[in-house]
């Protein structure tokens, strides 16, 4: 062990480092729900979410800078008129199943910013804009649809992979 309390780790496999870190993710959504503390749950969801898209949005011919934020990856998914920004060229991102899951993605991007910022927020002089007796209800609805999202997105993406690595073995065969 070095001075300053560090290890060193053998190094694994990118895709062996990711399977734990999404069983960590996973545990620690089920802890925080169990535990009642959706919005713990909120935001380990969005982790799953925003990396599962931006590298889907990376996976494709055109690179682009990862996305930090679910926000963040749905504007370069969609396209950001505001900064001039097309929807993204990689044709996969707009098939049946991520159509209609885009919708729903956008919809929780929101509930999730009220849930994590809202929690005392209001304006000078009033009351908060979710009442505390509301909060926690909506929260944890919130969690829940954060969780099936996390899963459909993280289904979505492998389903993309394996049609990916099919269409490249074809392709090697030819």
């Amino acid at each position: 062990m070095s001075d300053d309390h560090t290890t060193t780790q053998s190094p694994q496999k990118p895709n062996t480092a990711k399977g734990k870190s999404y069983a960590l993710a996973y545990r620690m959504i089920k802890d925080a729900m169990e535990k009642d503390c959706p919005l713990q749950a909120i935001a380990i969801e969005e982790s799953i979410i925003t990396d599962r898209l931006s590298s889907t949005l990376n996976a494709g011919k055109v690179k682009a800078k990862p996305c930090n934020t679910l926000g963040a990856a749905l504007r370069k998914w969609k396209g950001n008129p505001q900064n001039n920004e097309s929807p993204s060229p990689n044709a996969v991102l707009f098939d049946k199943e991520m159509v209609k899951l885009l919708p729903r993605l956008e919809a929780w991007w929101r509930n999730r910013n009220a849930m994590l910022h809202g929690i005392a927020k209001s304006a000078c002089g009033e009351g908060p804009e979710i009442e505390a007796d509301f909060f926690m209800e909506k929260a944890r609805t919130a969690a829940e649809e954060g969780k099936r999202l996390a899963d459909s997105v993280k289904k979505w993406t492998a389903k993309q992979v394996s049609k990916a690595r099919r269409a490249k073995k074809r392709k090697l065969k030819s």
